[in-house]
């Protein structure tokens, strides 16, 4: 894959997606069902032809991106905040997992457990949508991988949420699609030190890419 800066971008702001949606589910027990279908779906997306594809294309991650471009003025509000706090524990702890090759080789082989199930699924149900017993095995997937690296990601939000197993579920599949954005992300060359020091930059790539659909 080509290691373009507009690719850095829609990498970086897969991570956003990510974690805009788990801060949107823990909060207020909603969040934006196409952008959460898009993530979701690009855990599937391992051998993509390009990064847009990854995300069926720009506008499949233009919630992240509007998240990113909100960073290049002065909106630093709570809510902004601790989304950033997700994207930087995110990188953190893939920055981890790709340096343990076990670990990373059981997570992509049970994600692609999940793929045959998800053909499965499409076989024999109609419609669309992310398959509830798909998103409880995303979920233990990431408690099976992603969580047992330290430190933890504590998502926090309104406890009546967080203890709704649906939501959970949800939550946990999110930030297994934004480990898989962060991946995407390092092997492009992107990293916590790039980014801070080029974050106007990245949301400034951000707002134009938001043009271009």
């Amino acid at each position: 894959m080509s290691a373009s800066f507009n690719d850095r971008t829609l990498a970086l702001a897969g991570i956003f997606q990510s974690a805009t949606l788990v801060h949107q589910l823990a909060t207020t027990g909603q969040a934006d069902e196409d952008a959460m279908l898009v993530s979701i779906e690009s855990l599937f997306k391992i051998n993509a032809d390009d990064v847009p594809s990854v995300f069926s294309g720009t506008a499949g991650v233009s919630l992240g991106l509007r998240t990113l471009a909100d960073f290049a003025g002065s909106n630093k509000s709570e809510a902004n905040l601790a989304m950033l706090a997700y994207v930087f524990s995110l990188m953190h702890l893939t920055h981890k997992l790709l340096r343990k090759p076990e670990l990373f080789e059981q997570l992509s082989t049970l994600i692609k457990g999940v793929q045959r199930q998800k053909d499965y699924f499409e076989s024999t149900e109609s419609g669309s949508g992310m398959n509830a017993t798909l998103l409880s095995r995303f979920a233990d997937i990431y408690s099976e991988t992603i969580s047992t690296l330290q430190p933890r990601i504590i998502v926090k939000g309104n406890p009546d949420y967080l203890q709704r197993e649906d939501i959970v579920s949800r939550i946990r599949s999110l930030l297994l699609a934004g480990a898989r954005a962060a991946v995407l992300w390092e092997q492009l060359g992107g990293g916590r030190i790039q980014f801070l020091f080029k974050r106007k930059q990245f949301a400034a790539t951000a707002e134009e890419l938001l043009k271009t659909y």
